[in-house]
């Protein structure tokens, strides 16, 4: 692997610079080393960042620090520290033609990765700190994400996902805290394991949803194509496979709201919202689609923060008691609240991202 010419193509991608050829190049070197796919996204996130002139004096000193530390353990690399300092920030401030731009961009990932070097040195921070990738959703937005073994995760609002910086190389497992379609690449050597509060699935290629909000009574994985095993954290000796179009419900039975009779592990059959093959309820998020059936005001009101970004408190908690079905797609959160007005009596009133739902 030659990896002088993905730092070069990276610093062609941070200076604008890089070709359409460039960067499937740069995303095909990525994928066959995925071990550089922490740094390089904690490179980019720190290239997007314009520090004050202030964070730029210490950045200076601290550059100075860490080569000398380097060139201690008897490391050949850089230039003294006193030839390296004036020539960094003013490229950073100067840089208007487009090569500059890349000069800019290849000196600060020189200078990153000798950063990098030092964090994965022997007795430097991250041999006594595993470095973790993280990406997270706020509540009313989404996003989606390919991981560096090539599988496609599109993250519903208020989730997280993490996985450690050798990902795809050793192992492929994430842990998921909300909701995330996957789209799974094949790899017989490695199983894919999602790890959440209640619940691990395990698949060698499959495409499939899985929720598992904090606060929510059950966690829920939904197949759509292929197959998943999936087993209860609280009995892992109990694996399930699930077929295409079945879902496994895992609730957790401490929490007062389960039933006494509620099932702690169930397997049920996909629910659709219309009569048509696609209209399925678990998925129904992916097409910018609120489905809500004979669901209580209370599960709906969390649900609608989540989308909306908002906060909703019941001051009648009577009206949490009141269960509606219906399908947002369009509405805004004074409309959607409007349309339940139409099939129940409540009130409510909106003070910036917070609603009060009253008499």
């Amino acid at each position: 692997m030659n990896n002088k010419r993905i730092w070069e193509l990276i610093g062609r991608k941070l200076a604008g610079e890089a070709s359409a050829e460039e960067l499937q190049e740069l995303e095909g070197l990525l994928r066959a080393s995925p071990d550089l796919h922490f740094p390089v996204e904690a490179i980019a996130d720190i290239w997007k960042t314009t520090p004050d002139p202030a964070e730029r004096v210490e950045g200076e000193h601290a550059h100075a620090r860490l080569i000398s530390r380097m060139q201690e353990k008897g490391i050949a690399i850089g230039l003294q520290a006193e030839e390296q300092q004036p020539a960094i920030f003013q490229l950073e401030t100067r840089t208007r033609s487009p090569w500059l731009r890349y000069l800019a961009a290849a000196v600060m990932v020189g200078l990153l990765v000798t950063t990098a070097i030092w964090w994965w040195w022997p007795g430097g921070k991250a041999a006594h700190s595993p470095a973790i990738s993280e990406v997270t959703t706020r509540n009313g937005s989404r996003t989606s994400i390919q991981l560096p073994d090539g599988s496609h995760v599109w993250l519903n609002a208020g989730s997280k996902l993490t996985y450690s910086k050798d990902f795809g190389n050793n192992n492929r497992e994430v842990t998921l805290s909300g909701e995330a379609f996957f789209d799974i690449a094949k790899n017989a050597d490695y199983a894919f394991i999602i790890h959440t509060a209640r619940m691990d699935v395990r698949v060698l290629g499959t495409r499939f949803n899985l929720r598992a909000y904090p606060g929510d009574k059950m966690t829920e994985a939904t197949l759509l194509q292929g197959s998943i095993e999936a087993s209860s954290t609280s009995r892992p000796g109990e694996r399930i496979i699930l077929k295409p179009m079945e879902k496994i419900l895992v609730s957790d039975d401490s929490l007062h709201t389960v039933k006494r009779n509620d099932p702690v592990v169930a397997v049920k059959h996909l629910t659709y919202y219309a009569e048509k093959e696609d209209a399925i309820v678990e998925t129904s998020w992916m097409e910018n689609k609120l489905v809500f059936q004979d669901e209580s005001f209370a599960s709906l009101a969390a649900r609608m923060e989540r989308w909306y970004g908002v906060t909703i408190r019941f001051a009648d908690k009577r009206k949490e008691e009141i269960r509606f079905t219906g399908v947002f797609a369009q509405e805004n959160i004074q409309q959607a609240l409007q349309a339940l007005q139409m099939t129940a009596v409540f009130n409510f009133t909106i003070h910036g991202t917070e609603i009060i739902i009253n008499q």
